[in-house]
């Protein structure tokens, strides 16, 4: 291959799903105790009669606890919500930053959703394991215009049916193959929609702007008359101002021994969450493959993308997501979706809440279906990495 052929191919390579196995030192596995992670990891069992995105609205406006230091700098924690596909189930969980947000966590779940069980995970594993000898393949979510332009929610175009069913469909794999979504969250201060510190750049002006009609052309440039989808946008922007929000960080990450398994969970995954698309603000959500044309720098962000994944690393992408746009894509479902092997609580109980010495383990399968399998005793815990900006690993 000549230099001109290799300078061709780097400048027509685009980010693919492309799996790449990693090394975990002498070590055979990559696994996260409980005991080692910061925060608390809540493991939730839902049942299946609740009322989905709607009481996922409810769980994450409960929980829009902002703080702020003494310049007025946003300070708040950050938290995430995630669902497992792993040893043949689908599981859902919510890691919270602290012990308090844990408990207001642990409430708000228990009286939205009802008889659905949420617990404590005091031991086991905090991450799904990963062998040394599986493939890996990884993206993360961001949005196609400025956060402005609200994504498809239930109180917008609404759902004809709940995205989690085609989500966690996809998910589904080879029992010994993982799959994980998370979303990561924290909330944003209620200026969010004012724009820059001279009111520049807010939703006022975007939906004025939106109202003037279009500038096209570039010889003879004309103002083009905003149509009827314009004023409609313009209407929905505005709609946003006073809203609660969050800023979020969305990621998929998929392991399999089988390599083509791993790319094909990954960007089907991924993919499915162009089902958030907007008409009307033509806003959606892009997929973009962790990836690097070199199998070694491939792998290197690949694993910077599972120690983020590990530690709920939240990184300002310029994402931001109203409570209810937030819901759709972090919520527990309820029985409109039909996908198998989701970790569905089958039982009433009396109270909606468990009590303060309930505990679960992720090694644990639900009481219907307990075993006496043991962890890996060759895992081992990684405590570091270094942080580059997360765009460095799909790019």
């Amino acid at each position: 291959m000549t230099t001109l052929d290799r300078f061709t191919k780097v400048l027509g390579s685009s980010p693919q799903y492309e799996s790449t196995q990693l090394e975990f030192g002498e070590q055979e596995s990559f696994v996260q105790h409980q005991s080692d992670t910061p925060g608390t990891l809540l493991r939730i069992r839902p049942y299946k009669e609740n009322d989905g995105v709607v009481d996922g609205a409810g769980v994450l406006q409960s929980v829009h606890d902002v703080t702020t230091n003494f310049r007025g700098k946003n300070t708040s924690d950050h938290h995430s919500f995630e669902v497992w596909f792993d040893q043949g189930k689908i599981k859902f969980y919510m890691h919270a930053a602290t012990e308090a947000a844990a408990d207001k966590f642990r409430r708000r779940v228990g009286n939205n959703y009802a008889n659905s069980e949420i617990f404590r995970v005091e031991e086991g594993h905090a991450f799904p394991v990963i062998d040394s000898n599986e493939y890996v393949a990884g993206a993360w979510l961001e949005m196609e215009k400025i956060p402005y332009y609200p994504i498809r929610h239930h109180n917008s175009e609404g759902f004809e049916t709940d995205p989690y069913g085609e989500i966690t469909s996809e998910m589904l794999s080879l029992d010994n193959s993982t799959v994980v979504t998370q979303v990561v969250f924290r909330p944003a201060k209620q200026s969010w929609t004012e724009g820059d510190r001279f009111k520049h750049n807010s939703v006022d002006e975007l939906a004025h702007a939106l109202r003037q009609g279009t500038s096209v052309g570039w010889l003879n440039p004309r103002t083009r008359p905003a149509s009827e989808k314009d004023k409609q946008a313009a209407k929905t922007i505005e709609q946003q101002r006073g809203q609660q929000a969050f800023h979020v960080n969305i990621r998929v990450l998929a392991a399999s021994s089988e390599k083509d398994e791993a790319e094909a969970r990954a960007r089907g995954v991924a993919g499915m969450f162009r089902k958030y698309y907007n008409a009307i603000t033509e806003q959606g959500l892009d997929d973009n493959p962790v990836w690097h044309r070199k199998e070694r720098k491939r792998a290197e962000r690949l694993r910077r993308f599972l120690y983020r994944m590990r530690d709920r690393e939240w990184i300002d992408r310029r994402m931001i997501m109203t409570v209810d746009e937030l819901a759709g894509v972090a919520h527990i479902p309820n029985a409109e979706i039909e996908t198998p092997k989701i970790d569905w609580r089958y039982t009433q109980r009396g109270d909606r809440l468990p009590s303060d010495g309930s505990q679960y383990t992720t090694d644990d399968p639900p009481i219907e279906e307990q075993t006496s399998e043991a962890p890996d005793q060759t895992a081992v815990t990684f405590d570091g990495s270094s942080r580059e900006p997360e765009g460095f690993d799909g790019i």
